[in-house]
């Protein structure tokens, strides 16, 4: 027990022990002395007792000033033994600053204490009144627990369960992506497949044909966006190409010109047309539309001006000494800018400022991400009520793009064979039957797997080739094609899927499937792989 308490103590006994010496009863003096021992033995435990709490404990007078202190109290403080005594226990309170229960622990009431260095911390608080028998208040009694330690296991905690949701939801994100996908790649390979066939009936050099390129352009690119978010589910890396970002930025200008109002300007400023970076052209289009979308977003209520820049950058070297480059794409916007609280929060998944219906907090989080895995880095600036700068960096790649070379496309060459089409997606049977009956091929057409096998059991050399769809009801495309194959081991068979995570090309090779197609496929494409395989047959 530190003060002078444990001082006084001694000088009484002292004197109680002479006063006993000195009695003419010297029979009571055993007796004093036994128990002055037994008041020694008293002291002993409870000063054990107040040294071995762990949290610190303050004892005060009515007045406020300290009596005792405990080891503890003195360690959480950095004061010494007895260095305390005397002085006002507010010593140990921050000014301004009463009892509390914070946000993280509600049900604890809580302070903040000061150190001697000067530093605070967050402390635990529970006083309580220090009374005699008679009830009479001697003093004050407070006892103190740090809170550091817990408060950072409390939000480690919390960053470690905010982890596992973030987890849980990529998870059901590929799930439900999984779950949509062979629907969606069968609608888009419907349109697509409607909209060859009406683009070969006409002309190249009219208006219309130009318009429905278009349309195959859209959903070619709706394909890959579908085949991206399937990618970022499994965290599987996008195929790179070198290609110049250039031509991508004024398609993107070109869209957004037409899609956001007029009192926002649009302004490019590109000086690196020629560069070329490796990339995923459809994750590059995904990134500049997002920074591009944020950007109006900041400007939508009171219009400003959006400037698009693509440029070169270098700093540092590499390992062997030379220059390290970069291509620099920029998004700027005159709009209300970021504020610095929270800038450091801006690139995290589902953290987003806009009000419900704008943004689910995903589009910065997503950009952050592709430029990562494309060993890139992302840079913002901003300056609130000014507008915002976001700048991309890409290596610069040092090889060059492959030119770009006119290709007419390949002549469609069909052939007389008997074909067997199995989907249960009527419009993409519909649509293969129609363009391969227009090649010149004989077209069978089943729309489910057991049907399909009926009918080639009955006649299993009436088919010189077969197509058919992986996820249909009953049996799957890879059980038919292995039923099939039993029996004809030389019949050649395409499998197409709009998505199936338990086929992979490998597995569909090892069972003697020729040729396995993800959906949805150009007629081109398919109708080059039905030649090839029907004149390699």
């Amino acid at each position: 027990m530190q003060g002078d308490g444990g001082d006084r103590w001694e000088q009484l006994k002292e004197r109680i022990v002479g006063l006993g010496e000195r009695s003419i009863r010297k029979s009571y003096y055993p007796e004093l002395k036994a128990k002055i021992r037994d008041l020694d033995h008293q002291k002993t435990f409870f000063q054990s007792t107040l040294y071995s709490i762990p949290d610190g404990v303050v004892v005060a007078d009515l007045s406020g000033a300290i009596i005792h202190t405990n080891p503890a109290l003195c360690r959480m403080f950095g004061y010494d033994s007895g260095e305390l005594a005397g002085t006002s226990r507010t010593t140990l309170y921050t000014a301004h600053d009463g009892v509390f229960s914070p946000d993280e622990l509600p049900t604890t009431r809580c302070r903040r204490f000061v150190r001697k260095d000067g530093t605070s911390f967050l402390g635990e608080t529970l006083t309580s009144d220090i009374r005699n028998e008679q009830g009479e208040l001697l003093g004050h009694l407070e006892v103190i627990r740090d809170l550091t330690e817990r408060l950072a296991a409390l939000r480690q905690q919390r960053h470690l369960e905010g982890q596992l949701r973030q987890s849980q939801k990529m998870a059901a994100i590929g799930t439900l992506a999984g779950g949509i996908a062979h629907d969606f790649n069968n609608l888009l390979a419907a349109i697509l497949g409607y909209a060859e066939l009406a683009q070969n009936k006409l002309p190249p050099d009219m208006p219309l044909h130009r318009e429905i390129e278009q349309i195959l352009k859209a959903g070619n690119k709706a394909a890959e966006l579908v085949n991206q978010i399937l990618a970022f589910s499994r965290k599987e890396t996008a195929k790179r190409i070198p290609l110049q970002p250039a031509p991508l930025l004024k398609e993107i200008i070109k869209l957004l010109r037409m899609t956001i109002p007029a009192t926002i300007a649009i302004r490019e400023q590109v000086t690196a047309a020629d560069r070329t970076i490796l990339a995923n052209p459809t994750q590059l289009h995904q990134v500049v539309m997002n920074l591009c979308t944020n950007a109006f977003h900041a400007m939508e209520e009171q219009g400003g001006e959006m400037v698009l820049s693509l440029e070169t950058a270098a700093d540092g070297t590499e390992g062997d000494g030379t220059e390290r480059r970069w291509v620099r794409i920029s998004v700027a916007d005159n709009g209300f800018g970021i504020d610095p609280m929270i800038q450091d929060r801006i690139f995290e998944p589902y953290f987003t400022t806009k009000p419900s219906g704008k943004g689910t907090g995903m589009g910065l989080a997503v950009v952050h991400g592709i430029v990562e895995r494309h060993g890139g880095r992302i840079e913002v600036a901003s300056t609130l009520g000014q507008g915002s700068v976001f700048s991309v960096y890409f290596p610069e790649f040092a090889e060059g793009a492959p030119q770009a070379q006119e290709q007419a496309a390949p002549a469609l060459v069909g052939g007389n064979e008997s074909v067997l089409v199995v989907d249960d997606e009527q419009m993409v049977a519909d649509y293969l039957k129609m363009f391969l009956e227009r090649s010149g091929y004989r077209v069978t057409v089943c729309t489910d797997g057991t049907g399909a096998l009926d009918v080639f059991e009955r006649n299993p050399n009436a088919f010189d080739l077969v197509i058919t769809d992986q996820t249909m009801p009953g049996r799957t495309g890879f059980e038919v094609a292995r039923t099939m194959l039993a029996v004809r081991s030389d019949l050649p068979i395409i499998l197409c899927s709009g998505y199936s995570s338990a086929l992979s090309p490998e597995r569909v090779a090892q069972a003697g499937i020729r040729t396995f197609m993800m959906k949805p496929v150009s007629l081109r494409d398919i109708a080059a792989a039905v030649r090839s395989l029907l004149d390699g047959a």
